[in-house]
């Protein structure tokens, strides 16, 4: 029997975080960035680039950023380790979008095989996975796939699902213009359908991820004592943030 695959990306598409992991990028890159290299860059600007290079793991945004704007972090691998602390305390209340939960209860219902794939370590996703918000989805989840050794995002997440679930078709629905993108490469070898899916982030938003991400930054006492001047050489300007409107969204996916 045909059997298909859904694979949807968790922050964005299934849970409403997407202003929130912009904003934890920019605050570890800063804060793990060389002090006389900051000059070179803002904290406004680390945020539009954290959104602007969505779909990428927050170590692959870094080495972005080093290659593209300013060579700014050295310890890429502490950097991330620790984007992912922020990451997940300042979205301990973030919630699913409306009418999720239920969707993929009634896909898995009907037949379908719901997989979660990200660029996140797998660690991480698994510990995720055993919090409430993780629980809530658990029964109607095939796997949730992460980035480890010989399975990352991309085409080795739809081999898995292909050849290790016997599944014939995959829908993949993503937020980010990279996602639909990879999505296309292997449209013809894997039988894969992209849907694009966004929303609209505001500036209002994006502030009130700034006031989650600091909170969150004072309660990683591993590394308060590290960072707590550094803390306060943060600074964002909503004046200076550039967020994509709906139509940009709506053809950027499109195209």
């Amino acid at each position: 029997m045909s059997v298909s695959a859904v694979f949807w990306i968790r922050d964005g598409v299934l849970v409403d975080r997407m202003h929130i992991n912009p904003v934890a990028f920019a605050f570890a890159t800063w804060l793990y960035a060389h002090p006389q290299r900051r000059t070179k860059t803002s904290c406004e600007a680390l945020i539009n680039f954290g959104f602007a290079s969505s779909g990428l793991s927050c170590a692959d945004k870094m080495r972005l950023f080093n290659e593209q704007c300013v060579d700014i972090v050295g310890d890429i691998d502490a950097a991330a380790s620790y984007y992912n602390q922020l990451a997940t305390e300042a979205a301990l209340d973030a919630h699913y979008f409306d009418g999720a939960i239920d969707l993929l209860r009634d896909l898995h219902l009907s037949g379908a095989k719901n997989f979660i794939t990200s660029a996140v370590e797998q660690s991480v996703l698994d510990s995720w996975s055993l919090t409430a918000p993780g629980q809530m989805i658990a029964p109607y989840l095939t796997a949730i796939l992460g980035k480890r050794p010989g399975l990352t995002k991309g085409r080795e997440h739809f081999e898995y699902a292909l050849t290790q679930h016997d599944c014939s078709k995959i829908y993949y629905v993503a937020d980010a213009t990279a996602e639909i993108v990879s999505a296309k490469e292997y449209a013809s070898t894997g039988n894969i359908t992209a849907l694009g899916f966004s929303h609209v982030i505001t500036k209002e938003r994006v502030m009130l991820a700034v006031d989650k991400v600091l909170q969150a930054a004072s309660k990683c006492n591993k590394y308060l004592n590290t960072f707590e001047k550094d803390l306060a050489t943060i600074k964002v300007n909503s004046a200076e943030l550039v967020l994509s409107g709906q139509d940009e969204l709506v053809s950027a996916l499109t195209e």
